[in-house]
């Protein structure tokens, strides 16, 4: 296998403008991107001389050695360029300009190819260790295509593969380059009342989202994207042409780290939110059984048992609040492209992407919502200290930013409350009770990953208000005793000073937490 004549001309064409040194991504024929040797070769990232092809480094145990093979992985560049060219109808001649993206993600490398034409192609390869395989990139690119054929501004993909068995030797996504900048490079700087508005304008497009209806939970496909014998439910033909598309197993991360897709539980599709639900507790008790470790807490295996038993009760009555719905994994300002003017150009991202029954997904976006005091969780209008404009530079500039989280928090809760009615009551006007079934549903894999206090907690929280939560005489469905309670609310409360306590330290010494900084592959400190 060679290179062509004309890619060779592409190849010298674009090198000297290449911002990572060509031969380093230059790959023989024969190398794979994800081998078990590969995995554990040992690779110096201060050795630039080496294939160390991320542009980020390490701030923990980067001298691990399967720490930088994590991002590390070799793959066809020239044979990715031949796909790029061919996937818009032109040929790799006509590329003048191929460069990595310094927008790194932390599950995916992302190139830029620029044509004569001035037409820019972005091309996204997940690293090896990025989950799911194969079912990752197939139902993202799927959830894209179906979103945009409902009007959503999202890139339209040229070429994609889900499998590395391919002559990149890499999965892959080529897709078009968004117009505009993400919101995340003005976001911390524009005015309040320009916040507001966009605000607005995000709340309304993630209207568009709740508007689709599904018929079970899960992850959207091309049907043809499955192989035989996956459970899948065919989604019902629309003017989108959703003939084509249907909803399978899920592909939200927490379904598959760790091991996860070994155990034999339902990955979804879910035709109830009792399903969803006792699915969620059967995947941990499974996990614990069959990778837990004897230091892990006595009876933490009542936990996820706890939230299976406990799921019937907690599923709302009413058959609107149970609709499965579709939302974006991490909506933030990284993840949105604005124009000069302040529209909306695009949403990028949609690794992850699951349908969920609408009291689970009813929440504010983790980037925008702010519980830390009570005024916040009360949706009290924010304001600065009285005692402002006696404090120093540094102490202002700590207060507005919480002032802005704040704003930004409410902002979101107000025009929800105005464009989203139905949304906002099935999130039960974020009451607590709502809060607790969401957050029982969202830290249901915290105890094994070193954190058997959140989930604990919130299950005797929910105990505690069991009449609130569920109308009637019937009895929670686990116990604690009154020691045990104790126990576990004291602890929960010296966790919850200490990561206060950690949230304090970038304020309270000054290191900046956003915009997103990174240290590159020469120990520079750079802004994302």
């Amino acid at each position: 296998m060679h290179k062509t004549a004309s890619t060779r001309r592409a190849l010298r064409s674009i090198r000297s403008s290449f911002t990572i040194d060509w031969p380093r991504l230059t790959c023989s024929p024969s190398r794979r991107y994800s081998t078990q040797k590969q995995h554990h070769e040992t690779v110096d990232a201060n050795n630039l001389k080496q294939p160390f092809y991320s542009i980020l480094r390490w701030l923990h145990n980067e001298h691990l050695p399967v720490r930088i093979p994590e991002r590390h992985f070799h793959f066809r560049i020239h044979k990715l360029c031949a796909i790029i060219a061919k996937s818009v109808d032109q040929s790799c001649d006509d590329i003048t300009l191929f460069r990595t993206i310094a927008e790194e993600s932390s599950s995916h490398r992302i190139f830029e190819a620029t044509f004569r034409d001035g037409q820019i192609v972005i091309a996204r390869l997940p690293y090896p260790y990025t989950v799911p395989q194969n079912y990752g990139v197939a139902s993202e690119v799927a959830t894209m295509e179906f979103l945009r054929l409902h009007g959503i501004p999202i890139p339209k993909v040229f070429d994609w593969s889900s499998s590395s068995s391919n002559s990149v030797g890499s999965e892959y996504i080529i897709m078009e380059k968004l117009p505009g900048k993400r919101l995340s490079s003005t976001w911390y700087n524009m005015t309040a009342r320009k916040r507001w508005y966009l605000m607005e304008k995000i709340v309304r497009l993630e209207q568009t989202f709740f508007d689709i209806q599904f018929p079970v939970s899960g992850s959207i496909f091309y049907k043809n994207s499955l192989e035989p014998g996956v459970r899948s439910v065919d989604l019902p033909q629309t003017i989108t042409d959703g003939a084509k598309f249907c909803i399978g197993p899920s592909t939200d991360y927490l379904w598959w780290f760790q091991n996860r897709h070994e155990l034999s539980v339902s990955h979804g599709p879910w035709d109830t939110s009792e399903d969803v639900l006792k699915a969620v507790g059967e995947r941990e008790l499974q996990w614990l059984q069959k990778f837990g470790q004897p230091s892990r807490p006595a009876g933490a295996n009542r936990l996820p048992e706890g939230l299976s038993q406990g799921c019937p009760y907690l599923v709302p009555k009413k058959t609107e609040d149970n609709a499965p719905t579709i939302r974006h994994p991490d909506l933030s300002p990284y993840n949105i492209f604005v124009s000069e003017s302040g529209d909306i150009t695009g949403v990028i991202d949609w690794r992850h992407t699951a349908i969920l029954p609408i009291f689970l997904q009813a929440k504010v976006p983790k980037h925008f919502q702010y519980y830390e005091d009570k005024d916040s969780r009360d949706l009290k209008s924010p304001s600065l200290p009285p005692n402002f404009d006696t404090l120093c530079d540094g102490e202002k500039e700590d207060e507005m930013e919480i002032h802005r989280r704040r704003q930004v928090h409410c902002y979101y809760v107000a025009y929800t409350i105005r464009h989203r009615k139905s949304y906002f009551y099935a999130a039960a006007q974020f009451s607590l009770f709502h809060l607790l079934k969401t957050i029982l549903y969202d830290v249901a894999c915290k105890p094994w990953e070193g954190d058997n206090t959140s989930l604990q907690a919130e299950l005797i929280h929910a105990i505690q208000n069991w009449s609130a939560l569920v109308p009637g005489n019937k009895k929670p469905p686990v116990q604690y005793s009154a020691e045990e309670t104790k126990e576990c609310l004291e602890r929960s409360a010296k966790l919850t000073e200490i990561n206060e306590q950690l949230r304090r330290i970038p304020r309270d010494h000054r290191i900046a937490t956003q915009p997103r900084f990174f240290v590159d592959k020469k120990g520079i400190l750079v802004r994302h």
